[in-house]
């Protein structure tokens, strides 16, 4: 459909030339977005819904699985949503809508209800659904989180953990609680110096047996490295399997009182680090070998047979002594594993037996995008143009002066020329010219640039009158790059965060959370020329829920709060509006409404609520989740065909940030001895540098990038659009995106299809690519030059000698002289590597996250 059109009288915001109004009418050949539904605005809106566009799928990447002996059907719950399997054969049944946001199924011991987890509302509460999917009925409120919910074998009450009872905000220790099926009389179990998780019921009803996290001095946890036996009646914990790494999940007692779990090895303390190995347990002895399981307890069907996901698929096991059998999930009469394939819309599904696999969601597992109102295309950028009385320049303020930048060529910004710079036309002549409108490079051509936009791109000519030369006869000419994901960190940083940026080679870069005033602020002294770096697209801070992640977020627990912060982000004409994690499915599908009518796309974390929301794209693919495991990869990394699916019809779009690929340093170490990081990086981040270049990377680090790039891999070739990001200066700015571009190519990623994502890509998702993402007639002068040539040696690519940002043209020479190179002392009893992990830590993570 057409999208929004600001009116008439709107203002005109401009960079170098380039309009948002002109990001408006061109992008929407540039790239799909999730279809319009009518309706009314304030409606709730269901992913279910027949009229939107569908997605189909096979697979489970961090889904779960429930069923109890003598039922003829398991529930399983696949990115958020519940679906009702028959073991017998016929049709999947949903039984919620997305916007539920279920979790950890469970299914009643006389199979007539199924109580979960859920975020409806903006926390995580108990509720009970029947079989039929009728009624949702939440049992438990509050400001706190209550997770992992499990029945007594008598099916009157509920066991779970929660944090309530402590602070609104901060919550307390997570213990065990139990409440009736009615909801009324809830009882706290456990709590204390340590957190309990995933309770579940042994059969006699006395006791309860659950996963305990011991607390750490810093304030941690271990993860939940013991499983332990607790009373509910009250009395003292037995001890029942202990592991000395990584951590423990889901807890599962057959009828015979044996314990299944599963145990995630290889892990640090955070949930978001990818576990090298993942086991199942039952009674403390490994009964899978080499199999991608999912964070989820599994389900027994009998005293012998265990139920549970894993390398996307539902399995069933029958657990023996001795060393690890295959699952039932497998071809008959041989030793390799072959699931069957899936079950196509409305056929039988095939019943839990020997040979077979039941697929997760096969059978009429469709789950619609849809959003409420209009969701138009993604169609922010430009910026505002200040007078530029000053001319354009960068001040230092970092004690050793204050010095400027003066730009090398042409005017800055062409709304506003600084005084003095010459106007006249440029010629580039470019030994070799990548364009990046899908063409081979090119060579010996001349690129014109008048009043910052290319006028002309030709053969080259020994004369051009009238124009100045700049010449790269040696050198490969390349769109500016476009970082998809930073964070303006002024106060910390000053102006070496964008200047670093721009040497190298980076042209744009977006936002995705801030102060919203300091973003436009920003984002209005790079477009008037005050400040030197990349033009940048501004971001409002992270719209939360009723708490907040990091103090880039603003809390919410009203609509009318949410309406607060949207007009204000709309007044202040952002090119992006990012939800954060606490943020309900509802606020999120008000933000995009929202981000929508302003012509700018809307993004967050999370994949299946923001494409059912109306939302526009993740900024990562796995990063901080709403549930301990989130549903963008499994515990060891992988992505299988429900997480692919969501993106690969072009309708919903990935930022990656491919923070693994920091481990690169150490195949180029020279990298750190670079002016751009010895002089123009803050000492913090050139001692992070330094010492990743003098780091070998382990085997799990290696590992761990060949699972992310293999996912981008998959990815793309489905038909995902994938743009790089970084989240600077959470890594170094600029040398981050480098480093990503180096693994994306040294993963299969052809040089051309590489640099897509840092330049038209982007341009397409953010709605400028009518002026920005290639080098064409009419397009906004954003031109890098390279020593080298990057498709014979990618490594060349790093070499930015110069670049040009709207017709202005900076010499790295220049960039790196703007600060003198100072040996600073770093605050006592510390170093700036101890500066640059505090300085994560108190971001958003740990050095070892």
């Amino acid at each position: 459909m057409n999208r929004p059109e600001r009116d008439a009288g709107a203002r005109r915001r401009t960079d170098g030339g380039v309009s948002r109004r002109g990001f408006l009418g061109a992008a929407g050949a540039a790239v799909a977005l999730p279809a319009a539904v009518s309706g009314p605005a304030d409606a709730r809106v269901y992913g279910g819904r027949s009229d939107g566009p569908t997605v189909t799928f096979t697979e489970a990447t961090g889904g779960s699985v429930t069923g109890v002996p003598g039922c003829g059907f398991l529930v399983a719950e696949v990115q958020g949503v519940l679906w009702r399997v028959p073991r017998e054969g016929g049709t999947a049944v949903r039984l919620s809508e997305w916007d539920l946001e279920a979790t950890r199924p469970a299914l009643s011991p006389d199979g007539t209800a199924v109580a979960l987890v859920a975020y409806r509302g903006g926390a995580f509460h108990l509720w009970v659904t029947g079989v039929d999917g009728g009624g949702p009925r939440r049992l438990t409120d509050g400001p706190w989180d209550d997770r992992g919910v499990a029945w007594s074998p008598d099916g009157t009450r509920l066991a779970f953990s929660s944090e309530r009872g402590g602070d609104d905000v901060t919550g307390t220790a997570y213990g065990l609680w139990t409440v009736g099926r009615d909801g009324t009389g809830a009882r706290r179990v456990t709590g204390g110096g340590h957190d309990d998780h995933d309770p579940v019921w042994t059969p006699d009803g006395r006791s309860l047996v659950c996963v305990r996290a011991g607390r750490l001095p810093d304030g941690t946890t271990d993860g939940g490295r013991t499983l332990v036996r607790v009373p509910v009646a009250g009395g003292n914990a037995e001890v029942l399997h202990t592991v000395a790494s990584g951590r423990l999940v889901g807890p599962a007692v057959s009828p015979a009182g044996r314990v299944a779990c599963v145990h995630l090895s290889g892990t640090g303390t955070s949930p978001s680090e990818p576990a090298a190995r993942t086991v199942l347990l039952v009674d403390g002895r490994a009964v899978t070998d080499d199999e991608d399981l999912a964070a989820a307890p599994p389900s027994w069907l009998d005293a012998h047979r265990l139920l549970y996901v894993a390398d996307g698929h539902i399995r069933v096991r029958t657990v023996t002594t001795g060393p690890p059998a295959p699952p039932e999930a497998t071809a008959p009469a041989a030793s390799a594993e072959a699931a069957v394939p899936p079950v196509p819309a409305g056929a039988a599904v095939p019943s839990v037996s020997a040979g077979t696999a039941v697929p997760p969601v096969s059978a009429g597992a469709v789950v619609p995008s849809v959003s409420a109102g209009v969701v138009a295309s993604p169609a922010p950028a430009g910026v505002v143009a200040s007078p530029a009385s000053a001319g354009p320049g960068l001040l230092t303020l970092d004690g050793d002066g204050a010095s400027t930048v003066r730009p090398a060529g042409p005017a800055g910004p062409l709304t506003s020329p600084a005084p003095g710079a010459s106007r006249e036309p440029l010629r580039v002549h470019a030994g070799q010219l990548w364009d990046g409108t899908g063409t081979p490079p090119r060579h010996d051509v001349d690129i014109l640039v008048r009043d910052g936009r290319v006028h002309a791109v030709e053969p080259h000519r020994t004369r051009r009158p009238g124009h100045r030369t700049l010449d790269a006869s040696a050198q490969t000419v390349l769109p500016g790059l476009f970082d998809s994901h930073t964070h303006p960190y002024s106060a910390t940083y000053g102006a070496r965060q964008h200047l670093t940026a721009l040497a190298y080679g980076v042209t744009t870069t977006a936002c995705l959370g801030a102060s919203l005033y300091e973003a436009v602020r920003l984002r209005e002294s790079l477009a008037g020329g005050h400040s030197t770096g990349p033009r940048l697209l501004a971001c409002a801070e992270l719209i939360d829920g009723a708490r907040t992640a990091y103090s880039t977020g603003r809390a919410h627990r009203t609509g009318a709060g949410l309406r607060r912060t949207l007009d204000r982000a709309t007044a202040l004409d952002v090119d992006f509006v990012k939800t954060y994690v606490r943020a309900s499915g509802s606020f999120m599908a008000s933000a995009a409404e929202a981000a929508h009518r302003l012509g700018v796309p809307c993004g967050s974390h999370l994949c299946a609520p923001g494409r059912s929301a109306g939302q526009d794209l993740t900024t990562h693919l796995q990063a901080t989740q709403r549930l301990p495991y989130g549903h963008a990869t499994t515990p060891a990394g992988h992505i299988h065909q429900d997480l692919v699916e969501q993106y690969a019809d072009g309708r919903f779009a990935m930022i990656a940030t491919p923070f693994t690929a920091q481990i690169l340093l150490a195949a180029d170490p020279g990298l750190a001895d670079d002016p751009r990081v010895s002089v123009l990086m803050p000492p913090w981040d050139a001692a992070a540098v330094r010492e990743r270049a003098d780091t070998p990377a382990t085997a799990a680090e290696r590992h761990a990038l060949d699972v992310e790039m293999s996912n981008y891999r998959q990815l793309v070739e489905a038909g995902a659009a994938l743009a790089l990001g970084t989240d600077a200066p959470l890594v170094p700015p600029g040398l981050s995106l480098h480093l990503a571009l180096r693994a994306l190519h040294a993963h299969g990623f052809s040089a051309a299809r590489a640099l897509q994502t840092a330049t038209t890509v982007p341009a397409r998702l953010f709605g400028v690519a009518a002026d920005l993402g290639t080098v064409e007639r009419g397009k906004a002068a954003d031109l890098n030059l390279v020593d080298g040539d990057p498709f014979t040696d990618f490594s060349h690519l790093i070499r930015t000698s110069a670049v040009l940002r709207a017709g202005t043209l900076y010499r790295q020479a220049d960039l790196t002289t703007a600060h003198r190179a100072v040996t600073r002392r770093p605050p006592d009893r510390s170093t700036w590597l101890d500066v640059a992990h505090r300085l994560r830590r108190g971001s958003c993570c740990g050095p070892d996250d």
